[in-house]
């Protein structure tokens, strides 16, 4: 129902399916973890495309501190295992899995799933029965479940009682070798060059340092990171220790001497002008022994080729954010297979999926093509493909059963019902009046007001990559927390020193004709640009021009335009700071940059309610303006509501953003790529919505 006929997408669907406490005795909870896990695994075997989420801490509820915070780990280990999506857990309160002592661990699995005792039965009032139990616990008796259920919550309970609180060894106690992979793993450079000239008094070559200990130590680090013990900050100050490492070396490596595992070539598909992640990507497999050609943005098929045949890489990365660049992507790997080349694709972008990689892109190409969710997956694949033991099976597993197509889609659309608007949207409302319609065009001065609007799950959520509530652990000083705002802190100095917030805005008349919508400026009668916006074809059948009031004895509505930047010089800052082995700079300059133009947006989105006449009340909050708590809404180009990409000509002609430095590409996005472009309506029944797709044949 909520696919087909709410138009919601699958990704967009969240299943909680709870979990009970293990210990408590509570007979009616005991086995409750295991089918916890188990109903994950069917969730996603049945509804693959949609989302999981747990609470996690409910499980070891009665259990001493130490117990929670193991049988907690180990849960949401074999949580994820099956397939859990997101996690609410207080990550300070969690044991690393991989650091959790074996006995420990099985103590925790056996709590978790009913496992029959194996010792200690003598010295057990109930040793007799439980030597008999069954190993699936579904087949034990109420009797024999509540036996095994008291013996593993008395032995864990016994064990955390008694446990000293371990120390981790000091690292000058370590051998050089684990100590040399710790400085990767931990990703500071403090001792480093001093262990690594250690290391070569010991006769060891450069390179067998590099192979050794410190990819040793890059290894646990994508393993740390996969486990979700890592985040995105932490794994670019790895790869900043190693870059340090690898180039105090290289000055003691003969010429002959290579580090390389295999060469990739990176680019951002024609037209698409983002490259965060694509950048991200580079740092991970150049910093892991890959050697990598990054081509940069907006490059187009033949460009490709080129680079193939120039480079022979042994796989090609695909980048792009948009669904306009995941379609280009299939457009790319056709030209790349009519080309004749066959080595494995790697792509990935936020519009991307596994389904449309193996539907879509696969096919067109013929060979194998990786659908990589993130730059650590990419590393997973890139490793697997250059083991010689591993790669035949990766390359079937991604490949297409037939051997390509030619790029083509039917469309064939169901007929509509003749709805010119929304019986959601009302009419009977009166016209707000705007102030001026005049066009402006602002240098915002202040950049520390700018970066107050900024969405702090954004910034350092889902571009630095930190787990949980960032804000909330930043009150409580969490270490990870602190570490990460100060760092930012310091790249936020150096962005003050050169970072200019551009902004180009103009109220415009407006009148709709069922899904037209036509723009007017100083009463004229003919439009100076006219919008078609798809309507939804079932459920509420809402259309962006359903939010524009008809004309009131004989004035029209307004809507609001803007584009604002932060852009201008970031990408060659990001890129300096890359090549010196500064990768958190290099990340942390484009991702403020990037919401910096979001938080411009929001701080202009509000100024623009001011001139309309309905101003935010002074109790409002940041956080209740980042969930869109106010009147109206803003929407922009490429996105559920109007994904039209080429529409944004119609901005360009109206507002001309050149004049504050934002071009369109051909593929009519943004450049650069820290900017912001939206239309904005004032009507009261705005909400966020998804026109859907026409069926494809």
């Amino acid at each position: 129902m909520l696919t087909e006929k709410y138009g919601l997408e699958p990704e967009d669907i969240i299943f909680d399916p709870l979990v009970f406490p293990c210990a408590t005795g509570d007979k009616n909870y005991i086995g409750g973890a295991v089918e916890t896990i188990e109903g994950i695994r069917l969730i996603k075997q049945a509804l693959p495309n949609v989302r999981t989420i747990l609470g996690i801490s409910n499980v070891s509820f009665g259990l001493p501190a130490g117990a929670r915070e193991v049988v907690n780990s180990v849960f949401l280990y074999y949580c994820t295992k099956a397939g859990l999506d997101l996690a609410i857990v207080n990550a300070e309160k969690l044991e690393r899995f991989a650091s959790i002592p074996t006995q420990e661990r099985e103590l925790a699995e056996n709590l978790l799933f009913s496992h029959p005792p194996k010792a200690g039965l003598a010295d057990y009032s109930k040793g007799a029965l439980l030597g008999t139990v069954p190993a699936d616990w579904r087949e034990q008796n109420k009797v024999q479940r509540a036996a095994v259920n008291q013996f593993h919550i008395a032995a864990i309970t016994e064990h955390f009682r008694t446990a000293k609180k371990k120390e981790k060894a000091r690292a000058a106690d370590l051998p050089l070798d684990e100590r040399l992979a710790n400085y990767i793993i931990e990703g500071t450079r403090d001792g480093l060059v001093d262990d690594l000239e250690k290391k070569r008094a010991e006769g060891a070559p450069p390179l067998d340092i590099v192979n050794g200990p410190l990819m040793t130590g890059m290894a646990e680090v994508g393993r740390l990171f996969n486990a979700n013990e890592l985040i995105v900050a932490e794994v670019l100050q790895s790869a900043e220790a190693m870059k340090a490492a690898v180039s105090h070396l290289e000055q003691f490596m003969e010429k002959a001497d290579t580090a390389k595992r295999g060469k990739v070539v990176l680019a951002t598909v024609k037209g698409d002008v983002h490259d965060i992640g694509k950048n991200l990507v580079e740092i991970i497999l150049r910093n892991n022994g890959y050697d990598v050609v990054n081509l940069g943005i907006k490059v187009p098929p033949e460009e490709l080729i080129k680079a193939y045949q120039e480079h022979k890489p042994d796989a090609i990365g695909l980048s792009g954010l948009l669904v306009k660049s995941a379609l280009q992507m299939i457009i790319t790997a056709s030209d790349l297979k009519d080309a004749g080349i066959q080595v494995p694709l790697l792509v990935g972008g936020a519009a991307l999926s596994a389904k449309f990689t193996q539907t879509k892109i696969a096919p067109s190409y013929g060979k194998a093509v990786c659908y990589a969710k993130d730059a650590m997956t990419g590393l997973r694949l890139m490793n697997e493909l250059m083991n010689p033991t591993t790669r035949e099976n990766v390359v079937r597993a991604h490949t297409a059963s037939a051997n390509g197509y030619a790029v083509s889609t039917t469309i064939s659309a169901a007929e509509i019902p003749k709805v010119t608007r929304s019986p959601r949207v009302r009419t009977d409302l009166p016209i707000p009046r705007v102030a001026t319609v005049e066009r402006k065009v602002r240098l915002v001065p202040d950049l520390r007001d700018i970066w107050s609007y900024i969405n702090p799950f954004m910034l350092y959520g889902r571009h630095m990559g930190f787990r949980g509530d960032f804000e909330k652990r930043l009150a409580e000083r969490d270490s990870k927390a602190v570490e990460l705002f100060e760092n930012m802190e310091e790249v936020k100095k150096e962005a003050a020193e050169f970072m200019k917030i551009r902004a180009v805005w103009q109220f415009f008349e407006t009148e709709a004709d069922g899904e037209l919508l036509h723009l007017f400026v100083g009463g004229t009668q003919e439009p100076v640009h006219t919008f078609r916006f798809a309507r939804q074809r079932q459920g509420d059948y809402l259309c962006l021009s359903d939010y524009v009031l008809p004309q009131q004895n004989g004035r029209r509505d307004h809507l609001a335009m803007f584009v604002v930047t932060a852009g201008e010089g970031v990408r060659e800052r990001s890129e300096k700071a890359k090549n010196e082995g500064y990768y958190f700079k290099s990340h942390g300059l484009q991702a403020l940059a990037i919401e910096t133009a979001e938080a411009c947006a929001e701080w202009l989105h509000r100024r623009i309610r001011e001139d309309w006449g309905f101003p935010d009340p002074p109790e409002r909050t940041m956080a209740q303006r980042f969930t869109s708590r106010y009147r109206g809404k803003r929407y922009s180009f490429g996105y559920p509501a109007c994904p039209n990409l080429e529409d944004q000509a119609g901005i360009w002609k109206l507002l001309r953003p050149e004049e504050i430095g934002v071009q369109l590409t051909e593929g009519f996005m943004m450049d650069p790529e820290a900017s912001v472009s939206a239309v904005v309506f004032h009507h009261p029944d705005c909400t966020y919505f998804s026109i859907g797709e026409a069926t494809e044949s």
